[in-house]
């Protein structure tokens, strides 16, 4: 966070002319998230059974699945986490051309964030109570070029120096930590598309099951998750109350993983603090 903060302070962002902190009113999107499980499917399933179905009759699901790979950068001390920093390299296994790397900055508070600009969304992720803010900037890459699963990291920076939105303030912490990077276990992440039977709601909404492409440790972790504006905020609010309400009548919350997948995605990998 002081390394993140000497960085503002430097003005080490790129074309950045002052260190006014971005507003609460530059995050108009926000994506909302239900923890529920998934013990009737089978482990790392591509597709949903009538058991399952049956558990979650307050929803229609869509044929058909998509498929992504996910890993994430840092070094074993975390420098980028210290920095409100994340790097994820996510190869879309469905449609490969949908490839990319994130870069993304995410905090409680958007007041470190400093006069960031050209970000391709700031976003509050709401779960529960709990608030997180993010901007985020996208890079794509080719399968053909980068193996998710045996990340080159000096590839996935080059492309990421080439993008003068981010570099300003992903430079500073790679060159204090060159050498010191690796990537954490990769992820498969299988979702499908729901809409909920209450004729209130034609929101889409996307069910995610992720778990370790080796299968080790045998875990997984599942939610629904929706998003739309800042305008739409009590409509949103209504829906999620509604799929909480759902899932916990049903006793579908017991159990369910609670937190950031990202989080656990670094504490189940070797290596990092």
């Amino acid at each position: 966070m002081k390394l993140f903060k000497s960085l503002f302070a430097a003005g080490a962002l790129i074309g950045a002319t002052s260190v006014a902190a971005l507003p609460p009113s530059a995050f108009t999107s926000i994506e909302y998230h239900v923890n529920a499980t998934a013990d009737s499917l089978p482990y790392a399933t591509k597709s949903l059974n009538a058991k399952f179905k049956s558990q979650y009759d307050f929803l229609d699901f869509e044929d058909g699945t998509s498929i992504k790979l996910v890993t994430y950068l840092d070094t074993p001390d975390r420098a980028l986490k210290n920095a409100e920093l994340s790097i994820r390299v996510r190869e879309h296994v469905t449609k490969p051309n949908k490839s990319k790397i994130t870069v993304k900055l995410r905090g409680d508070d958007p007041q470190s964030f400093g006069d960031i600009k050209n970000y391709k969304k700031a976003e509050i992720d709401i779960t529960g109570d709990k608030y997180a803010y993010s901007a985020s900037w996208d890079i794509p890459y080719s399968p053909g070029d980068i193996d998710v699963k045996s990340v080159d990291i000096d590839a996935i920076f080059k492309l990421i120096k080439q993008d003068k939105r981010t570099w300003g303030f992903v430079g500073p912490v790679y060159e204090a930590n060159k050498g010191k990077f690796k990537q954490t276990m990769v992820m498969r992440t299988h979702e499908w598309t729901a809409f909920a039977k209450d004729k209130r709601f034609s929101d889409e909404i996307d069910f995610q099951v992720w778990t370790p492409f080796y299968r080790k440790p045998r875990i997984y972790f599942s939610e629904f998750s929706f998003k739309g504006t800042d305008r739409q905020k009590p409509h949103l609010k209504a829906l999620r109350d509604h799929l909480d309400a759902e899932v916990k009548k049903r006793g579908l919350h017991e159990g369910a993983h609670s937190g950031s997948k990202t989080g656990a995605t670094f504490k189940m990998s070797e290596g990092f603090k």
